[in-house]
């Protein structure tokens, strides 16, 4: 009997299993490796591209963010501007009331020293017409005679001047 050999090596179909191993490596090099590559390499750009606009939008956004502390630094400014501007005018405004309130405290005093001056004046002048109608009377009785009009002014005339004086 005779007994096969459980390993044997066949050289025609070693050769054609080497061809075909290397006819599936030209296959797969050609209809998958290169596709995959094709893939991964478009895959590859994508993903550079995605981090090229991440960081250009990181770099916008920096920038940005300072135009923003500009802006509000400006903005800040002029806030303390503005206020310091309200407090220049109220202050100024305040001056300006409290003057015209002293100025028309000053004008009612003087109109009021005009009116006591006038009163004064006024009480004077009857005090005066009084006074002249009574030196008359006693005058005309002490001398029981006429006086005319020009001696009664004269004596008025004299006697106030004494009473100033006196």
């Amino acid at each position: 009997m005779e007994t096969q050999e459980f390993v044997s090596i066949a050289p025609w179909t070693m050769i054609f299993q080497i061809a075909n191993l290397l006819l599936l490596m030209l296959l797969f090099k050609k209809f998958l490796f290169k596709p995959v590559t094709a893939i991964l390499e478009k895959r590859r750009m994508e993903i550079e591209g995605k981090y090229s606009e991440a960081e250009s939008a990181e770099a916008d956004a920096k920038s940005l963010k300072a135009e923003y502390e500009t802006r509000m630094r400006g903005a800040r400014e002029e806030a303390e501007q503005i206020v310091s501007a309200a407090t220049q005018n109220a202050a100024q405004l305040s001056a300006n009331m409290l003057k015209e309130t002293k100025e028309q405290a000053e004008q009612i005093k003087r109109k009021a020293e005009a009116d006591i001056q006038r009163e004064r004046q006024k009480a004077f002048n009857d005090a005066k017409g009084e006074l002249s109608g009574i030196a008359l009377d006693i005058a005309s009785q002490i001398l029981d005679r006429e006086i005319s009009e020009e001696d009664h002014d004269a004596m008025i005339e004299d006697f106030i001047k004494n009473v100033g004086e006196a």
